[in-house]
């Protein structure tokens, strides 16, 4: 079962990961960059989708049900941004050390944004759900 659960994770990773390269890529066109060598756009098109599937096998942990959701959530954390500094470094998403920096900020504050929104959806669900058995 727990291969099942990797390859669903793998392919969500490989969707997440595109989705973001064609945000990327949209953003870039609309900001005058019209051309693209082919051998780059491969290189980030594989190193993104690898990196979503990283993404994926660590988010696996919460499959773990001997480890509390503090320790499942920091573990996740710490390796989306391992991953994400070892990934970024490797297909030259930082071009400075203030760049990287920059990034990583960003890059923080989005897992953030996300983790309240499912956090608060989870909450909001435990509490329909508690009002139904009363």
């Amino acid at each position: 079962m727990l291969v099942f659960k990797a390859i669903r994770n793998i392919l969500i990773g490989f969707g997440i990961a595109n989705l973001s390269l064609l945000i990327f890529i949209l953003i870039a066109g609309f900001n005058g960059w019209t051309q693209m060598d082919m051998g780059l756009l491969r290189t980030q098109v594989i190193g993104s989708m690898a990196y979503g599937a990283f993404c994926g096998i660590v988010s696996l942990v919460f499959e773990s049900e001997r480890l509390s959701v503090f320790t499942k959530t920091s573990i996740q954390f710490f390796g989306f941004v391992t991953g994400y500094g070892i990934f970024g470094y490797s297909l030259g998403w930082f071009h400075s050390l203030e760049n990287m920096l920059l990034m990583f900020t960003i890059y923080i504050a989005i897992y953030m944004i996300i983790w309240l929104c499912i956090y608060f959806f989870q909450k909001r669900l435990a509490d329909e759900l508690n009002k139904g058995i009363r």
